[in-house]
């Protein structure tokens, strides 16, 4: 009796800390993608629908502290997303007025700025902070960091590095500093990918971050012009709904750490294909798999170690992505 009696005030216990911080939207997905390519995805952890005509978007543009806002419409269902995509939706629009991907706009729940000089916000580029607001100006969460230091091609997940590199022909050496990445673009996490927040992270960043905006903290990134995660997103908050749990896909990849360079996938749904892709964006391996699988035993040829992210794709299309540590 005094085992189960300590049980259910735990149980208590963790809802009310879930509660505590499931209760106000936050930005759930960031799409920095090639050309026009470029979407927000917002996440109502809580159990009502909100309508998001109290909220705006705001880009702070090159470390500036100006914003430029864009007003949101429509309602966001409980524990579900809405995903806002640049409008560009010309299929005759060519250099600045090229089209969203096909594959992007069917995302979209909301398309905006289709001016430039109308409405700069949806024409982030990777070293721009985005903020999710209240009308009033509260914001509630902050993707990056608001003003200086400027970088020129957004963020990283290391620092105070001095690497050197090669600038047309010379050697040269650069200092990362504060997470920010200079001329060395291809070492951005911002820039030229898809950035999806974590699985444990259930409220917004409402203070700038400090000293430094570090990448990993609370995002994955995965390779560039990658939208299949859109439209829905797993978050520790729906572990309050039986209903939304049964929702979910069970995915588990073992063992974790692999040892001999062979590892297995399982699922509660038929998985599609997975992908295994390194910290940089760069996918290391695609796998097919036959139709109506559930597990798939997977043997590498190549030696692999540290840190790699697996997508497993569903039949039903939705998208899961675990981290795993080759040994």
């Amino acid at each position: 009796m005094k085992k189960t009696l300590l049980i259910l005030v735990a149980l208590f216990l963790g809802a009310g800390l879930f509660a505590q911080e499931c209760t106000e939207l936050f930005i759930s997905e960031y799409v920095e993608g090639s050309g026009n390519n470029k979407a927000i995805e917002i996440y109502n952890p809580t159990t009502s629908p909100i309508d998001l005509a109290a909220y705006n978007l705001a880009r702070y543009s090159n470390g500036s502290p100006q914003p430029y806002p864009v007003a949101l419409s429509g309602t966001i269902e409980a524990r579900s997303t809405f995903v806002v995509v640049l409008e560009k939706l010309d299929p005759s629009g060519t250099g600045l007025e090229i089209p969203v991907d096909p594959a992007l706009q069917a995302k979209a729940d909301l398309f905006l700025c289709p001016v430039y000089n109308v409405n700069k916000m949806m024409y982030f580029n990777g070293n721009d902070a985005v903020t999710l607001e209240k009308v009033t100006g509260e914001i509630i969460d902050i993707f990056a960091i608001i003003g200086p230091p400027d970088t020129d091609n957004g963020w990283t997940n290391f620092t105070d590095t001095t690497i050197t590199w090669n600038n047309g022909g010379t050697p040269e050496d650069y200092t990362i500093e504060n997470y920010g990445v200079g001329p060395l673009f291809w070492l951005s996490w911002t820039k030229d990918h898809t950035l999806i927040r974590k699985y444990d992270v259930s409220e917004g960043v409402v203070d700038n971050p400090s000293p430094a905006f570090v990448v990993d903290m609370q995002w994955d990134s995965i390779p560039e012009n990658t939208f299949d995660s859109l439209g829905f997103h797993n978050c520790n908050c729906s572990t309050l709904s039986i209903d939304e749990n049964q929702l979910v896909v069970n995915v588990d990849v073992f063992p974790n750490p692999v040892l001999n360079n062979s590892f297995t996938v399982e699922a509660s749904e038929p998985i599609m294909s997975i992908e295994m892709f390194d910290l940089s964006g760069r996918i290391s391996k695609r796998i097919a798999v036959s139709s109506n699988t559930y597990s798939k035993k997977i043997t590498l040829d190549t030696k692999m170690t540290g840190l790699l992210f697996v997508t497993v794709k569903f039949e039903t299309g939705k998208t899961q992505i675990r981290k795993i540590l080759f040994k």
